[in-house]
């Protein structure tokens, strides 16, 4: 089985990568800030696919511009959140995103509960 990669870099400080993983599910890994500057990596990134898990774990500052584009991605597709860092707890949790969000603590955890939602292929 290959992988398929695809990076966008963001010169402001925001990369994103993505993984095609079996059963339609993209894994998108970013690394750096997300904020008003770099929101459209982001946007750009989870515009496409219908089961989507952003890992978070490499990200240094969440925006609210970054939450509002996670809550609207959430909208329009499966979405699951990979967050370990304080700066993106807690932003999630000052907007009560984390209540409306899929998170998770690791990658695993959150391709796992999207293949056992409805829809989805286990």
């Amino acid at each position: 089985m290959h992988d398929i990669f695809r990076t966008v870099y963001e010169p402001a400080g925001l990369t994103a990568t993505t993984t095609e993983r079996p059963g339609g599910i993209r894994v998108i890994t970013l690394v750096g800030d997300i904020d008003a500057a770099t929101v459209g990596t982001l946007d750009e990134a989870l515009a496409t696919g219908d089961r989507i898990v952003a890992d978070l774990t490499r990200v240094a500052f969440l925006s609210c511009a970054g939450v509002r584009s996670l809550l609207e991605a959430n909208d329009r597709t499966g979405l699951a959140l990979v967050v370990s860092g304080h700066a993106v707890t807690r932003s999630l949790e000052a907007t009560g995103a984390d209540l409306v969000l899929n998170v998770h603590p690791r990658v695993g955890a959150a391709l796992a509960g999207l293949t056992t939602e409805p829809g989805g292929t286990a």
